[in-house]
C-alpha cells in the first residue's frame, strides 16, 4: 500500500478533495462561529458543500480575524461544539467511544465530548496581529505523526541526539519542535537561546544534530568553537525558518570553521504564521547542495497561491502570496489562510528529484511575513503595517482607475511613510475619493495613509520588482 508520501498525483487529489469536504463538512461549517458566518452569507449548508463551492470562501488573514486587533477575536476561529453537534459530525469510533461513557455514566458522554473537541493547548502566532492558535488533545496526536515524518525527510534518527537552540516560546513551531523530537524518538536537549546554556549542553554531551534559527546560526557555531566544544560529530544542521541563499552560504562556512563533520547537511524546516506542522527540506537536497523546496504532507494541507493584490488564485508556476487550508485538525481552523509569505512560484507537485516523495513542495526562497512590514510612523510606535489589508481597502472601490501603495523613508526625519498614489475614475471627485481612501484603509489597515496623491495614470510610480505585488513599493 503507498505510503503517505509515495500515492499517485491521482490518488493524492482524490483524498485531498475527500478531506477537504470532510473538514468543510464536519468540522469547519458547523463548529466555527467565524466561518458559519461566512458559509451563512454565501448561502450554503453544512450537508450540501462540494468541492466548487469550497472555492467560493473568501481567502482570510489576521486582519480579517481580528479587525480591531484584538487577539480575542481569534476564538471565533475556534471550533465550538456541542453535544448535539458532536454526535452529527464526529467520526463514527469516536462517537461509539462516546456513546459507551453515557450508557455508564450520566456526564460520561459530555466528558467525551470535551475531551475530544475542546482545544488544551494554545501559542501564540501572527505577523501584524499577535494571536492565540488553539490545539485539541487529538491535534496534537496530528502535529506528532507530521513530526514523526519532518524527521525522516530531514534525516534524524533515534541514533541522533539533538541541541535545540531556538527560543523557548509558546508558539505552533515550538510545539511541533518537541513532538517531532518525541514522535521521532530522538534525544534532544532544550537549552533556549543563551550563550552559556547552549555551550553547557555542548560541552556535555556530543551532539549530531543542531536547531537554531538563518540569523544566529554563524555566531552561534563560532561561539561554540571558541568555547571550546566539540562538534565532530555535528551531522545536521536544522534552521528553523525559511533562510536566504546569503544565510545559508554562511551556515555551510560556519560549519566548515567549526570542525563539524565533513558529512554535515544543512536542511531547513518552515512554518508559515498559524499553521502547527513544520515542513522540511530533504536530506538528499541537502546533500546535493541543491535545495529541492520544503516538503508538505498531502493529508494535512491544501496549499494555493494567490495574487498579493487581490487575493485571486495565480495559475501556473506563477508565483504569489502563500495560502494554506489545514486538513484534519480541529482546534483553530484555517481555511484559506493567508499567510502573508511569498514564493517566486508556485507549488511544485512533481516528484521531487533527489528524494522521489511524492508530495507539494513549497519552494525554498519563500519569504516568511513578506506582506508585514515592519512600520515605524513619525511620532507613534513601532509597529507593521499589513500590506494585504491596504490593498483589498482599494481594490474594491469602483471609483478608481488604478492606484499605488509606496513605503519610504521620510525625507526630514528619516520615519517610515505609507503614501497611497490614486487614479480617480471617471467624473469622480478627487477630494472624495481621497478621504474615502483614507478612511478605508485606516478600517482595514488600521492606521491612515501618510499622505494620498492625486496622480495621472503616466504619473503613477513604476511597480518594483520585489514580487509584493503589481500596485506594492517599498522603497526603504
Amino acid at each position: 500500500m503507498p505510503t503517505w508520501d509515495h500515492k499517485s498525483p491521482a490518488a493524492l487529489r482524490k483524498q485531498r478533495d475527500a478531506l477537504v469536504l470532510t473538514q468543510l463538512r464536519d468540522a469547519v461549517a458547523p463548529f466555527s462561529p467565524f466561518w458559519r458566518e461566512r458559509f451563512q452569507a454565501l448561502g450554503l449548508k453544512p450537508s450540501t458543500i462540494s468541492q466548487k463551492d469550497f472555492a467560493r470562501l473568501p481567502a482570510v488573514g489576521e486582519r480579517d480575524v481580528c479587525p480591531d486587533g484584538d487577539p480575542a477575536s481569534a476564538a471565533r476561529l475556534v471550533l465550538q461544539a456541542t453535544e448535539v453537534g458532536y454526535a452529527l459530525h464526529v467520526e463514527g469510533p469516536a462517537l461509539r467511544r462516546a456513546l459507551v461513557k453515557r450508557l455508564t455514566s450520566s456526564t460520561g458522554y459530555r466528558a467525551q465530548v470535551e475531551a475530544d473537541s475542546r482545544p488544551t493547548s494554545y501559542a501564540w502566532t501572527g505577523h501584524a496581529v499577535r494571536f492565540p492558535v488553539a490545539s485539541t488533545r487529538s491535534d496534537l496526536d496530528v502535529i506528532a505523526r507530521a513530526g514523526a515524518r519532518l524527521w525522516k525527510v530531514i534525516g534524524l534518527t533515534p541514533a541522533d541526539i539533538v541541541l535545540d537552540a531556538t527560543a523557548l516560546e509558546p508558539t505552533p513551531q515550538r510545539t511541533a519542535l518537541d513532538l517531532a523530537a518525541i514522535a521521532g524518538g530522538t534525544p534532544t536537549f532544550r537549552t533556549g537561546t543563551g550563550s552559556a546554556d547552549v555551550l553547557a549542553a555542548a560541552r556535555l554531551v556530543r551532539i549530531t544534530a543542531l536547531v537554531t534559527t538563518p540569523t544566529a546560526v554563524a555566531d552561534l557555531l563560532r561561539e561554540l568553537a571558541a568555547g571550546g566544544a566539540d562538534l565532530s560529530a555535528l551531522s545536521t544542521l536544522v534552521l528553523l525558518g525559511a533562510p536566504s541563499a546569503d544565510d545559508r552560504r554562511a551556515a555551510v562556512q560556519a560549519l566548515g570553521v567549526a570542525g563539524a563533520s565533513s558529512e554535515a547537511v544543512v536542511v531547513a524546516v518552515y512554518a508559515p504564521s498559524g499553521a502547527r506542522v513544520l515542513w522540511g527540506e530533504c536530506r538528499e537536497s541537502a546533500r546535493a547542495g541543491r535545495p529541492t523546496g520544503f516538503h508538505t504532507y498531502p493529508d494535512l494541507d491544501l496549499l494555493e497561491v494567490v495574487d498579493p493584490d487581490t487575493a485571486d488564485p495565480v495559475s501556473g508556476a506563477a508565483g504569489g502570496e502563500l495560502v494554506l487550508t489545514q486538513l484534519g485538525l480541529r482546534g483553530s481552523a484555517l481555511v484559506r489562510w493567508r499567510t502573508g509569505d511569498l514564493v517566486d512560484s508556485g507549488v511544485d507537485a512533481t516528484p521531487c528529484p533527489s528524494c522521489g516523495r511524492v508530495v507539494p513542495r513549497v519552494p525554498s526562497g519563500v519569504r516568511s511575513g513578506a506582506l508585514v512590514r515592519p512600520y515605524l510612523p513619525r511620532g507613534g510606535r513601532a509597529g507593521h503595517v499589513d500590506l494585504r489589508s491596504v490593498s483589498a481597502a482599494l481594490a474594491g472601490r469602483g471609483d478608481l482607475r488604478d492606484w499605488r501603495v509606496v513605503l519610504r523613508k521620510g525625507r526630514r526625519d528619516g520615519a517610515d511613510e505609507l503614501l497611497v498614489h490614486i487614479v480617480p475614475a471617471g467624473e469622480a471627485d478627487p477630494a472624495e475619493v481621497s478621504v474615502g481612501v483614507a478612511r478605508d484603509v485606516r478600517l482595514a489597515a488600521g492606521l491612515l495613509p501618510s499622505q494620498v496623491v492625486v496622480s495621472e495614470q503616466s504619473e503613477l510610480p513604476a511597480p518594483a520588482e520585489d514580487g509584493l505585488g503589481k500596485r506594492i513599493v517599498d522603497r526603504r
